[in-house]
Parts: structure tokens; C-alpha cells; sequence
């Protein structure tokens, strides 16, 4: 019989994703040591999106729905103009918001967007609306989610 660590990999290179019961907590990732600052997610977000009551939601449960550490999430918001700081070299990313894929983009080397899983949803208001557009952004999180329990 394999052993379970062997099972789950198996899974998941079959793209399977195996789903554990709520009282059961994962078990904390490794950081990754490619990583410079300790990022796991940069998530790129337009002006004030962090702060909004919704933003405020997605930021507390994002590190759940992942398996990550919170403090290995890294938020930056575009300025008024719609302009990104530079974004951190990390293993994912997540843009939320139209604008946010092209924006972040252009901040990204080519080697980091081969490197990483890139992933874009609606914005938080949009998201966090209704079953179906919450279904649409966890479609966008499965691949972040295998890629950052790797």
C-alpha cells in the first residue's frame, strides 16, 4: 500500500485535488527557498481593494483557502493612476481587478512569468458576490493552491 505522501503527490500530478475536512488544519509549508523575502502569493490589486470590506474578507480567508501562511502573502495596490509598485519575486501570483493582469505583467521578466503561476480574478466586490462568481475565483485559485503546496 503506498504511503499517504505518495498517494497525495500522485493526485496531484493527476490534477486531482484532494479535498480534507475542516477541523482537520494542513500542515504548514516549507518556505520556499527561492524565494527572497519569504513570499509565497504576491497579490495585485487595484487602489484601496485591500482596504474595502470585501478586500478585507478575501485577505482573511486567501491564506486559508491556499494552505499558506498569511504572512507569506504579499499585497500591493496600484496607485491612482493604475501603475503597480515592483512586485516581489515569488513562486504565484494572483492580479484581482481588469486592469491588474497587464499592470502586473509589465513588472514580471519573462524567466519570472515562465517561473510562476499567474492567476486573475474578478475584484473582491465582484467575486465575493454570489455562489457562482465564488465558484469562478476558486477556479482561479486551484492552480496557485497545487503550485504553493508543492
Amino acid at each position: 500500500m503506498l504511503a499517504e505522501a505518495q498517494r497525495r503527490g500522485m493526485l496531484a500530478e493527476m490534477g486531482i485535488d484532494v479535498y480534507l475536512l475542516r477541523g482537520a488544519a494542513p500542515a504548514p509549508a516549507a518556505p520556499d527557498k527561492a524565494v527572497g523575502d519569504g513570499a509565497a502569493l504576491v497579490v495585485a490589486c487595484p487602489t484601496g481593494t485591500a482596504a474595502s470590506p470585501h478586500g478585507a474578507s478575501l485577505r482573511k480567508v486567501l491564506p486559508f483557502a491556499l494552505g499558506i501562511a498569511a504572512e507569506r502573502v504579499r499585497w500591493i495596490e496600484a496607485d491612482a493612476g493604475g501603475a503597480l509598485p515592483e512586485a516581489p519575486d515569488a513562486p504565484g501570483y494572483l492580479a484581482l481587478g481588469a486592469e491588474m493582469p497587464r499592470a502586473l505583467g509589465a513588472h514580471l521578466s519573462t524567466m519570472q512569468q515562465n517561473a510562476a503561476t499567474i492567476a486573475a480574478a474578478d475584484a473582491p466586490a465582484h467575486s465575493l458576490r454570489d455562489g457562482l462568481s465564488k465558484r469562478a475565483l476558486w477556479q482561479a485559485l486551484k492552480p496557485l493552491a497545487r503550485r504553493l503546496r508543492r
